[in-house]
């Protein structure tokens, strides 16, 4: 028998179509994928990174959401897929049409619009009786008029198909709220994806105050299991930001109790049945409030800070439920995992200078530069960059806040512009 035919009972590995491979900063759902002997199939725009790890690509730039189904549809003929799966906030949406068209698990196209949009989702919420700030959808200078005269300022303007927290600024007037929708509404795009999008929609809501944490989990036939509570380092209110992330969290049971009940009601009411659950709650004087829960796994830092000190593969897990695989149990965490990210506080050009990094060793969990020798960075609202974060582990949360402080600095000196700040983790009251 020839070395590259495999054996006649061999059994049959699955195959899992990515859509969309998003930056390279997804380079670890590939190979957690691939370690899974898992077949991958991917639909991107265009020719990128992650072709080397894809079985076949189907490119489908120019094409219309109709088109590329029946470009998936061929696909699955040839093959036979197993399962679809997403890492890429932008295209929730066409991994439920997908779904829905070939008949794998997946959540239906109108539950992943709820996870998409920020009035859906807002509208799903208190349709269900979850509690919401007062919100409005903006299609316009005069919605956003009327908006500002119903709703009590301050107040948050963001993008309906925002991402990443970019171009969401809190507005203090009606007059800043109106200059700020003017400045953003041209700037703030879905970038990078297959699904296509109505523009220049904004939703104004309420300002929630207080600390805010982020929740990992999946949801698996409708059963909802919950991994980790992320504590994250105090935002600038006027650009939200991310800075960082401590995990587990360091607020009371009670809270955290609170704060569970409260993403399981999210997840219900936004329909939400097969697919990663990252959610984003405030803690507010009247309670926990849901800022958004997305039907995907959280990006960045998270996943390996999740692993370290629970042991729990996020992207293994998002995969398990796209194939319709048994997930893992929550589990206890080991230790405390804190990450920081490097933040530009002006526009300029990167120059990284080497240095001599810290030995390695078990409390380093990763250091990830974002940015290239050379490559030009900007601050809001014109881009929401960052430099890269540190993530680092502990036995406990004051031997980890000692490691970061030290890896941060070392790190931060790489960078011969006066652009960024390292911001620590503070602690939960701030």
């Amino acid at each position: 028998m020839p070395d590259n035919q495999p054996p006649k009972n061999a059994p049959t590995r699955p195959k899992l179509l990515f859509v969309h491979s998003g930056s390279v900063k997804k380079r670890l759902t590939f190979e957690t994928a691939a370690e899974m002997g898992v077949e991958i199939y991917l639909l991107n725009a265009n020719p990128g990174w992650a072709d080397t790890y894809a079985q076949e690509t189907i490119y489908t730039h120019g094409k219309s959401l109709a088109d590329t189904l029946t470009l998936v549809e061929e696909l699955h003929q040839r093959v036979t897929l197993t399962g679809v799966v997403t890492f890429w906030e932008e295209d929730v949406p066409t991994c439920a049409h997908i779904a829905h068209q070939l008949g794998l698990p997946g959540n239906t196209p109108q539950a992943a619009m709820n996870a998409r949009s920020k009035y859906l989702m807002r509208e799903a919420l208190q349709n269900a009786g979850v509690p919401v700030p007062n919100f409005r959808l903006i299609t316009g200078e005069e919605s956003l008029i009327q908006a500002c005269k119903e709703l009590t300022l301050p107040a948050v303007l963001k993008p309906e198909w925002g991402a990443d927290s970019e171009w969401v600024t809190r507005v203090e007037t009606a007059e800043h709220a109106l200059q700020t929708y003017r400045e953003n509404r041209n700037r703030a795009r879905v970038q990078d994806s297959l699904y296509p999008y109505p523009p220049a929609r904004f939703v104004l809501e309420e300002f929630l105050s207080g600390p805010e944490v982020s929740i990992e989990g999946v949801v698996k036939d409708g059963q909802i299991t919950l991994y980790a509570i992320i504590d994250k380092a105090k935002m600038d209110d006027g650009s939200f930001i991310e800075r960082g992330e401590t995990t587990p969290s360091r607020f009371p049971q009670t809270i955290q109790n609170a704060i569970r009940d409260m993403v399981v009601d999210g997840v219900n009411a936004q329909g939400l049945t097969h697919s990663g659950i990252h959610a984003e709650i405030k803690l507010t004087p009247n309670g926990p409030r849901i800022v958004e829960i997305g039907a995907r796994m959280g990006g960045d830092c998270i996943q390996p800070l999740v692993k370290r000190v629970y042991g729990i593969n996020l992207a293994e897990e998002n995969i398990r439920v796209a194939l319709s695989l048994p997930i893992h149990a929550s589990v206890r965490p080991k230790g405390w995992g804190i990450s920081t990210t490097l933040v530009p506080e002006q526009p300029g050009q990167v120059h990284i200078k080497p240095i001599r990094y810290a030995k390695r060793n078990n409390k380093l969990i990763e250091i990830v530069y974002t940015k290239q020798d050379g490559d030009r960075v900007e601050v809001p609202p014109v881009a929401y960059d960052n430099l890269g974060w540190v993530s680092v582990w502990g036995k406990n949360y004051t031997s980890a806040k000692r490691s970061l402080d030290l890896h941060t600095h070392r790190v931060a000196r790489a960078f011969d512009i006066n652009a960024h700040t390292p911001v620590m983790y503070g602690d939960v009251a701030d």
